[in-house]
């Protein structure tokens, strides 16, 4: 979801870009229609019907899911069409463009929607995404900071995990440790959990990053990568033993993977 210009040291960390993008938001008014990548005719689809850009949305989101991203910015672009003062559909372009790593259309789709609702937390904290994306850090957290401001949304632990991460990329360990702090909720995601407990290595309190490596095996028992940095983490506390555990833990959540080749190394099998 990033382009080759973000910082080496964020890389690892995904951006949470997901919001309400069903949402309404206020303060719309006339904007020009971006330009189309392909044609798409829907078939049986009235477009006079006050419904078709919400169906056409909903049709285009289920796509970019599956991986279908032009598909789904088909479907987009004729829903703008219909109503070009629509903020969410501009959101959405935004989305699906920062899903193909193309973060200056997405940056212009995510200010479109802005200008039309400038109240528009998720298109916000998007764009904070699409400037880091572009390496332009200061204007990424000056988005974040501005969306935090809305004490009512509700993706406010991924706004305050995009933050924590940009800090990370910046080196600054204390304030991306505050932020990722109250991003790791059980509302928050996964991740910000797993980059807690790193900066918490870096910043040598081994006690609180093993912490937060559990909360993480806790949150997601299913991935191998997180079982591997409690592994890790254990094993280079002098914990051997603990580490050997989820080692073998590794080994049977993804027996192909680069974690359990290193982990069968650990093990000596």
């Amino acid at each position: 979801m990033r382009s080759q210009a973000l910082a080496v040291s964020l890389l690892s960390f995904p951006l949470f870009v997901w919001g309400c993008a069903s949402s309404t938001p206020t303060g719309r008014r006339q904007a020009e229609q971006p330009s189309t990548e392909q044609e798409y005719a829907p078939a049986g689809l009235d477009l006079k019907d006050p419904l078709a850009p919400t169906m056409l949305m909903r049709e285009g989101q289920a796509l970019v899911a599956e991986g279908k991203i032009a598909e789904g910015l088909a479907r987009f672009r004729v829903a703008v069409r219909i109503q070009p003062a629509n903020p969410t559909i501009y959101n959405l372009i935004g989305q699906a463009e920062l899903r193909r790593k193309d973060a200056v259309k997405a940056l212009a789709a995510f200010t479109q929607a802005i200008s039309l609702a400038p109240t528009y937390t998720d298109a916000r904290n998007n764009r904070g995404a699409a400037y880091v994306a572009l390496g332009q850090l200061s204007l990424a957290e000056a988005d974040f900071l501005s969306a935090l401001t809305d004490t009512i949304y509700s993706n406010r632990a991924g706004v305050q995990y995009n933050l924590g991460a940009l800090y990370v990329a910046r080196g600054n360990l204390a304030a991306a440790e505050e932020n990722l702090r109250r991003a790791a909720t059980p509302a928050g995601p996964v991740e910000a959990y797993v980059l807690l407990g790193q900066v918490q290595q870096r910043l040598e309190k081994p006690d609180l990053a093993e912490a937060s490596f559990r909360a993480a095996t806790q949150r997601a028992p299913e991935r191998v990568d997180v079982a591997m940095m409690l592994a890790r983490h254990l094993e280079s506390t002098g914990r051997r033993d603990e580490a050997l555990k989820y080692y073998r833990r590794v080994i049977e959540l993804g027996p192909g993977s680069p974690e359990a080749a290193e982990a069968r190394a650990k093990l000596g099998t």
